[in-house]
């Protein structure tokens, strides 16, 4: 029985309106993301409750309070047992160790509790105290590899119908809220070696230790890492750009979770929060105008519901003639064979790359450095001992950011330097300046990693052209990337307000078309398929039953979501002890 999979990108019951602002003169670029860490507290909203968000215009000067308006807190569980600290974000500099040391009431527990040991009337009683909490289970070192943030990962494993009925939920379970005592129990307990006569010194190290494994435990919660590279890609973004009343930087908080349910709650999708937040809003309100550019801060993966999700999103991006560009995880550099593909994703593929709204899609991997991490040979903090990078959280112990910022930051680029009417995309396609990491591997030598979380050669690009993705390619010990051009999910080049595309949205009819592409930018067309000789008549086939033919794919695609998100194996490297290292780190290695 057939299992051909019917994708659904929704339909626009009406048409866009017209683009509003200084016509060529102004480029408005969109950054979407949960930038208030909503998704960890539970907040889910969609529809007319979602388009009465507030756009957040963006620059250098006002960075800082656009951060303490949101009034960003986060529960971070940081237990063994999911006991949770609490973590306000009110400016940039909260983001550091130092910050977070004097603010995290964790820290200062810690802190105490150190000063307690150092000072002699004090330090039996502490010493006694810390003795009973020793513990036998030992500190997992290793980040999880499946735990990802809701603020910036679409669910893999849901439907649109799943994402229509998502409801928001708090990262931390406030059962699992403790008391300070409970915290420093939990996370110095495991460090503490039994003894009769319980040194100082050993004692202080435990707890110099604990602190570390703390602050890792923080700087590297997916939540926490997801908020700060949001945050440092819009400091970047301010610092690149010279942003006024011609560029300007416009930022909307909007999680993952919050952009499937809104784009799968309607079918008509002139009635979904984001065509109201992001194509009606901004024409009608003249302190606004026209977005230019949509920066997704997502990660999409190449199942059939993101398809869908990506057509829908596509159809909002066309309407507003401003590209949705957003990234996909690494998982697309692996080169497959066409019959290893599952026959519903390259259907609901190919048909998204088909669409006509496809030539205002355009996604990106790998990622790229946004920090060094910290330590003594990088970037040194003042109130403790503290080496970020282990050689057991590898690359998961690195601040990441998407993509799609780059292509934001080279775009803009690109409009301040040739204007909106002779913008070349494509001429600008380098960013410098940018951190890189030297590691030190167990002969004590050192090996420059690149700036991107993959090595990607040149095979490897011309792969994911063909895929129709921009890859992000980086040299080790360079301190530059590079954008592998501006090609669309259609193979042309990415339209918008620069070379726009107008799409009749009922009959598919594309007519303003871009220039067509560079050859190498786009696929190449499959073959036609030969004309079979005559063979003899076969009988014929029972007719198909619809019903049963769409229940099978249904089923079809339910067992492949299933497969998709089962738990990935513990890596090799887990059961190495202190010697162990991340698989990943250590492929990326093997590429160097």
């Amino acid at each position: 029985m057939s299992m051909k999979y019917s994708v659904n990108f929704g339909t626009m019951g009406q048409t866009p309106p017209a683009r509003s602002g200084k016509g060529g003169e102004v480029l408005r670029i969109a950054l979407l993301g949960d930038f208030s860490a909503g998704a960890s507290r539970g907040r889910l909203e969609t529809g007319d409750d979602l388009a009465k968000r507030k756009p957040l215009r963006v620059d250098v000067d006002n960075l800082d309070q656009i951060i303490a308006r949101l009034n960003i807190t986060m529960q971070l569980p940081v237990g063994a047992d999911g006991e949770s600290v609490e973590v306000k974000i009110g400016s940039m500099d909260d983001f550091h160790p130092d910050q977070l040391y004097d603010n995290v009431e964790l820290f200062s527990g810690l802190a105490g509790l150190r000063s307690r040991l150092k000072n002699k009337s004090t330090f039996a009683k502490a010493a006694q105290e810390m003795q009973s909490w020793v513990s036998s289970e030992k500190i997992d070192r290793h980040l999880s590899t499946v735990a990802k943030s809701r603020s910036s990962v679409v669910p893999v494993d849901g439907k649109l119908s799943d994402f229509a009925r998502l409801v928001g939920k708090t990262t931390a379970d406030a059962e699992k809220t403790t008391s300070i005592d409970g915290l420093l129990k939990a996370i110095i307990g495991p460090l503490v070696v039994p003894a009769k006569d319980p040194k100082a010194d050993a004692l202080v190290a435990a707890v110099d230790e604990a602190i570390g494994e703390a602050m890792r435990s923080v700087l590297h919660h997916p939540d926490f890492q997801t908020l700060e590279s949001l945050w440092r890609s819009v400091d970047l973004l301010t610092r690149r750009l010279e942003t006024g009343p011609n560029l300007q930087l416009v930022i909307y908080d909007i999680s993952a979770e919050e952009l499937a349910a809104d784009l799968s709650s309607a079918e008509s999708l002139d009635q979904s929060g984001l065509y109201k937040l992001l194509v009606e809003q901004p024409t009608l309100d003249v302190q606004q105008g026209s977005l230019g550019l949509l920066v997704g801060n997502y990660v999409f993966e190449q199942t059939p519901p993101h398809a869908e999700l990506l057509g829908r999103i596509a159809k909002i991006a066309a309407s507003a003639q401003a590209p949705f560009i957003t990234s996909t995880s690494p998982d697309c550099l692996k080169k497959v064979k066409p019959e290893e593909v599952h026959p519903l994703i390259q259907e609901a593929w190919d048909a998204l790359k088909g669409s006509p709204e496809a030539v205002y899609l355009a996604i990106a991997s790998p990622r790229f450095m946004l920090r060094n991490p910290y330590g003594d040979r990088t970037d040194s903090i003042d109130r403790f001992e503290f080496e970020e990078f282990t050689r057991q959280s590898g690359l998961k112990g690195m601040l990441w950011g998407n993509p799609a910022i780059l292509a934001g930051l080279l775009l803009g680029q690109t409009f301040e330097r040739q204007g909106m009417k002779k913008m070349n995309l494509g001429s600008i396609l380098s960013v410098d300046d940018m951190p890189y990491y030297f590691y030190e591997d167990q002969d004590g030598d050192q090996v420059a990693l690149p700036c991107t979380e993959r090595l990607v050669n040149v095979a490897t690009a011309e792969w994911m052209a063909k895929q129709r993705f921009i890859p992000v390619l980086a040299l080790k010990g360079k301190n530059e990337v590079r954008l592998g051009g501006f090609q669309s999910l259609s193979g042309k080049p990415v339209a918008g307000p620069w070379a726009p595309v107008t799409i009749n949205f009922v009959t598919g009819a594309v007519t303003a078309a871009p220039p067509p592409p560079a050859p190498v930018a786009a696929a190449p067309a499959p073959a036609a398929a030969p004309t079979p000789p005559p063979a003899a008549e076969a009988p014929a086939a029972p007719a198909e039953d619809p019903a049963a033919a769409a229940a099978s794919a249904d089923a079809e695609l339910d067992a492949l979501l299933a497969s998709l998100s089962a738990p990935d194996p513990a890596p090799p490297a887990a059961s190495g002890g202190d010697d162990a290292i991340d698989p990943e780190l250590a492929a990326l290695l093997a590429d160097l």
